[in-house]
């Protein structure tokens, strides 16, 4: 099948500009509304706009430059999904509630077509997921992804103005970090996996701050987390765990810091400890016969991670693998191993590992990232630093987030091509938590060199 005759029509070449103009105009109606009370809707259009440009022109570079690939696969596979209603409405019914039989795929024929990642049930997720996105998008691949992309900027502004209520006056910096990062914004804008997690993780965080921390509109968030966990946990099982995960530590820590008495804080600490540790192996244990069976136990996950880093000595990989050494099959060998394996989920590809202009522009991104936190650890000092995030039970939640999401990833992921696409969260959650500490080292300064006048 050839994606430039199939996939891209004279239809989809009508309909973007007319929804960009839709989208455009709602955009600018809402940032005028909200504009004087709240000053960061100032980046709301351009943000949105730039989310759905970046869709666009992804679609277009693997449409045009790389033929059939993912993005084609889940629209093709959504495609059949919704061909499928019109033939067999049960069979569809009862695919799109999550099951998948040898018996419902053979309601498939040559009238529907077959969804290629039919085998695959954490990737044709993604195609149950975007059914109703392709009839909004009137079944075109372009129109898809722009609908796509309001729904994935939905999710990220509710949780920039999360942060902003965590970190006020930091409007800015945030918005940098969730709006503006080259690679988030890019790979972060297609018809892929890993725009569906990293924008249900962010709304799992915001629906978790509303039912138990500020306690506002609690039934509809907890529909929200219900729906959000199940997205995550359906197509990157180790996301949704990762997600929950930080979250327990950030409820956690936020109430111990509720409480006045420093040494009752100390004494209830190891208590809120074990009860994170319970609830987290309890909802592995419960949970992880719903994940795929590469991450459904700590076995599986670590014979995935050695079959991985096995296969990386093939070359059909053409030099675009990176590799961070033997895997003993045991914890203790995954734990020995977990340093290469979150220097790999965090700064890698580096800049003399890049094969091409993508892989290039990750690199540099990566190396401003290195030099920023330089910057910080010499002009702040690591105990400070340590000291900023301690303070705050979102930031420590934060960094959990960040390094066990880049265990996963360096651990399990076989070539720099996957790795930038799969770190995205991790990327998101260091920049927030570098904004932060930044935003703090400015207010120190301006409080030193007001203390010497």
């Amino acid at each position: 099948m050839c994606p430039m005759r199939e996939t891209i029509t004279i239809i989809d070449v009508l309909i973007v500009p007319l929804y960009l103009l839709i989208f455009w105009w709602i955009a600018s109606s809402v940032k005028r509304k909200h504009i004087e009370s709240e000053p960061c809707y100032r980046f709301f259009t351009i943000g949105l706009m730039l989310k759905l440009f970046a869709g666009i022109a992804f679609a277009l570079i693997y449409t045009y430059h790389y033929g059939e690939t993912d993005t084609h696969y889940y629209y093709w596979g959504t495609q059949s999904l919704e061909r499928l209603a019109h033939k067999d409405f049960g069979a569809f019914a009862m695919i799109m509630a999550g099951k998948h039989t040898p018996e419902l795929y053979s309601a498939f024929d040559w009238t529907t077509g077959w969804p290629t990642y039919w085998r695959d049930p954490n990737s044709f997720a993604v195609c149950r997921f975007n059914v109703l996105l392709y009839l909004f998008g009137f079944k075109t691949f372009l129109g898809n992804v722009l609908v796509l992309n309001v729904l994935l900027f939905v999710g990220i502004w509710k949780f920039y103005k999360l942060m902003l209520k965590l970190f006020p006056n930091n409007d800015r910096n945030f918005a940098i970090a969730l709006l503006f990062v080259p690679s988030v914004v890019f790979w972060g804008s297609s018809l892929l996996k890993d725009s569906w997690c990293l924008v249900a993780s962010m709304f799992v965080f915001c629906a978790v701050h509303s039912i138990f921390i500020s306690r506002k509109r609690i039934a509809g968030n907890v529909i929200l987390l219900i729906v959000c966990s199940y997205i995550c946990m359906s197509i990157r099982p180790y996301s949704f765990f990762t997600t929950m995960g930080a979250c327990l530590v950030w409820l956690g820590f936020t109430y111990v810091y509720r409480m006045h008495s420093r040494m009752f804080r100390v004494m209830i600490f190891p208590i809120i400890v074990a009860v994170i540790w319970i609830v987290g192996v309890g909802l592995f244990s419960r949970l992880g016969s719903l994940a795929n069976e590469r991450y459904q136990s700590l076995d599986a996950i670590i014979e995935t991670a050695v079959i991985i880093q096995d296969d990386l000595k093939k070359e059909y990989y053409g030099g675009n693998s990176f590799d961070i050494g033997e895997i003993d099959p045991s914890l203790g060998g995954l734990l020995a191993k977990a340093p290469a394996a979150i220097v790999a989920g965090v700064f890698r590809p580096f800049l003399w590992e890049s094969r091409n202009v993508l892989m290039l522009i990750s690199g540099l991104e990566t190396f401003a990232i290195m030099l920023l936190i330089t910057c910080l650890l010499f002009k702040f000092g690591l105990r400070r630093m340590a000291s900023v995030i301690m303070r705050n039970p979102f930031l420590i939640s934060a960094f959990v987030f960040m390094i066990t999401y880049a265990f996963f990833v360096g651990l399990t992921t076989a070539n720099f091509g996957a790795l930038v696409r799969y770190r995205m969260p991790v990327i998101v959650f260091l920049a927030l938590i570098l904004a932060v500490v930044w935003r703090y080292m400015q207010l120190s300064r301006l409080l030193t060199e007001g203390d010497k006048e």
